[in-house]
């Protein structure tokens, strides 16, 4: 008797185990089978896409983002750009899209935000943009009104599902000035099933905006005056997707700055201001399976930066910033799933409103990033002026976080800074380290 029990014992966990297996195997090959659920179009984000791929004609779409940073002051020079030194911020942006027909396709926003800084002062924002894309033909294709640039990473990939960290890196906010939306034409399409490309022509910068520690990120805004479009710039990119999970991309913007402003020198002789930004990004980015790698680069240029500090004088009371004539800054970053270490995820197959077995992640990641806003600069300015402004950073940037993504359009993030800048003197920008506490979502 004690033989029978021990036989029906044994064959009750080789049949348990056994299934148990085909479950993992199961829950495996769906797992592979599982597509995501948001498609991107050429030049835009995971929602900001969605009216490209409805199945009706108009769509509605979005993100939104709550954040927290441990900030306990305000860095010398952030004072009027508060998305760099805030310490709560509350996002929600809503996209409108309509294809009137499948070659003519209607997009918009509507993006709020509040936010908050160690100093209790307190910004609420409410931006509109749109756009038109005509789809003429897949190697020529058409986008025009107030769009993304084709620029860096973040700046096309901006929700906040898209990114590890809670803010978005500092060589793509300072070097380039993610989100950085263009008023023009923008043309896209394949070159070959390896290569695609962008080439834009839309306004150029407002260097009247400029400020010392950010570089062209004050100037970036569309504008709607007068002056709106005297200055021109374009910006080509190309993209290379041939070799399996591997993306490279280089991308540029070429543009006149100081929206053709008369200036007074300290001498009293008037002229037209003249400035010229260039700015020059590459990244490659690679993801295979538990894993994902991605290094970018991105360097800056300006002429004519005398021009701007008596631009931005007379525009501020006499303080004039000291703009860089070259900056630069790239980030090395790596992550891995720690969900993946557990061999047996069938406890995930139920799905419900806050889990999708098939898109839960824990992603651990790590990334260094370098940033130089004043790699060159004009000293003579500093020297002939004692009301001249200029906030250097020369700062190294180590960030190590995780993300819990219960399913593709929603991640909670934690993560924690350390922050040295090389700088020194009067004009280095005081660091510390952070701690950053983030929930993004899209739909």
């Amino acid at each position: 008797m004690k033989l029978f029990y021990s036989v029906l014992l044994g064959c009750f966990f080789i049949v348990a185990n056994n299934n148990l297996l085909i479950a993992q195997e199961d829950f495996q090959q769906e797992e592979e089978e599982h597509e995501t659920k948001f498609k991107q179009q050429p030049g835009l984000a995971k929602a900001a896409s969605k009216v490209f791929f409805s199945e009706k004609p108009w769509s509605v779409s979005g993100f939104g983002e709550v954040s927290f940073v441990n900030r306990n002051d305000v860095p010398i020079g952030m004072e009027d750009d508060i998305e760099l030194s805030y310490n709560n911020l509350y996002r929600f942006s809503t996209f409108f899209g309509y294809r009137f027909t499948d070659k003519i396709i209607w997009n918009s926003e509507i993006l709020v935000e509040y936010l908050t800084d160690p100093n209790g002062n307190s910004h609420f924002e409410f931006i509109v943009e749109a756009f038109m894309d005509f789809s003429i033909h897949k190697s020529f294709n058409l986008r025009t009104g107030i769009y993304p640039l084709s620029i860096g990473y973040i700046n096309n990939n901006d929700e906040p599902v898209m990114f590890a960290s809670v803010n978005r890196s500092d060589v793509e906010r300072m070097i380039v000035p993610s989100t950085w939306m263009g008023m023009g034409v923008s043309f896209y399409g394949l070159i070959s099933p390896s290569f695609n490309y962008t080439f834009g022509v839309s306004q150029g910068l407002d260097g009247s905006s400029f400020l010392s520690g950010t570089w062209i990120r004050q100037g970036r805004e569309p504008r709607f005056d007068g002056n709106s479009f005297t200055t021109y710039s374009i910006n080509p990119q190309i993209n290379y997707v041939g070799l399996k999970d591997w993306t490279l991309s280089a991308s540029a913007f070429i543009g006149q700055t100081g929206n053709n402003q008369e200036i007074t020198d300290y001498n009293g002789n008037k002229r037209i201001a003249n400035s010229v930004a260039q700015l020059y990004t590459a990244y490659v980015k690679h993801t295979k399976k538990n894993w994902e790698f991605m290094a970018l680069a991105s360097t800056g240029y300006m002429s004519g930066t005398e021009d701007l500090y008596y631009l931005t004088a007379q525009e501020n009371g006499g303080v004039g910033q000291v703009i860089a004539n070259q900056n630069i800054g790239y980030l090395v970053e790596g992550s891995f799933d720690l969900l993946s270490l557990f061999n047996n995820r069938s406890f995930l197959r139920k799905k419900n409103a806050l889990i999708d077995p098939h898109d839960v992640k824990i992603p651990l990641f790590v990334r260094y990033e370098y940033i130089n806003t004043h790699k060159n600069y004009n000293e003579k300015l500093l020297m002939a002026d004692t009301n001249a402004n200029m906030v250097h950073f020369n700062s190294d940037i180590i960030t190590v976080g995780v993300n819990f993504k219960p399913r593709e359009e929603i991640a909670f993030k934690i993560d924690y800074q350390f922050r040295n800048n090389r700088a020194t003197g009067p004009y280095a920008a005081k660091e510390d380290n952070l701690l950053e506490l983030g929930i993004g979502f899209i739909f």
